[in-house]
Order: C-alpha cells, then structure tokens, then sequence
C-alpha cells in the first residue's frame, strides 16, 4: 500500500472517530463506557426533562430522596427558574451538555440546554440549567431545591 492511501485512511479514520465522538450518542455511548454512574444520573436528567415537558409533577419528584418527595413543589421551582407558570411552558427539546462527578463520586451534576416556548409571549428561549446530584444509599438522587433554583 502506498503511504499516501495509508495517511488518508488514517485522517479517516481520525475524523470519524472524533464526529463520532462529538455527536450527542457519542458522548453519551463513550462516556456511559467509563462510567456507570454518569450513565444512570443522564438517564434520569433526561426521565425528568420529558416529566417536566409533559407536566408529570408528581414523577418528577420521585428523582429526590423519598424523604424529600412530598416537600418538593416542582411547579414552583419551575415556575422560579423560567419566570413563568408551567402551564405556560412548552419544552420543545432539550440534551446534555455535560456530564461530571466530584472527586468523591458522591456529588454529581449534569449540564442540560433546553427549548422551551413562553406560551405567554410567544418568545423561544434556550437556557441552560445544571441539575445536581447526590450519592446516598448507593442511589443516585438529584437535589431539585439547588437544580431548579433561579437563575
């Protein structure tokens, strides 16, 4: 083989590799290699984004710690963040951005980017919201009160 055609399959190669990488399964299929945990706390970031976008307040909840389950009011903290009633909100689409843990693998955070639509304004908007997360039990549980906090 020439050196030439050996140069060009490896840029190939290279290039696809790192589309591959870049693209949002990539991300999501290399990193959920490594890591278990990152895989279970994008699983559920994305379970609770299609709960919030389908109004589901009562399962959106279920991902805090059952001790604080009655006491989380998702329609409120929505309704913090994105200065609107949920009712009001259309969540169009959202992905991560990124997903990361401490160095304790007991804290964790998953950085999401969304599409909603202000139904009042009739504005669209993508803000970015970082949802936090705690290891207890050996269980993953996002801490709604700091996730959903104002911006």
């Amino acid at each position: 083989m020439k050196k030439s055609t050996v140069a060009f399959i490896l840029v190939v190669l290279v290039l696809a590799g790192y589309f591959a990488y870049d693209a949002e399964w990539g991300r999501s299929f290399f990193s959920g290699l490594f890591s278990e945990d990152l895989k279970i706390m994008r699983e559920n970031s994305l379970a609770f984004m299609e709960d919030i976008k389908f109004k589901d307040f009562k399962n959106a909840a279920s991902y805090h710690h059952p001790d604080d389950q009655k006491k989380a009011d998702i329609p409120h903290l929505i309704q913090r963040l994105f200065k609107i009633k949920p009712e009001l909100l259309d969540i169009m689409e959202y992905e991560i951005l990124d997903t990361s843990l401490d160095s304790t693998q007991k804290r964790g955070r998953v950085k999401l980017k969304a599409k909603v639509h202000l139904l009042n304004s009739d504005k669209i908007e993508s803000p970015e919201m970082i949802l936090y997360y705690h290891k207890k039990e050996d269980k993953w549980y996002m801490e709604l009160e700091s996730s959903l906090r104002g911006r």
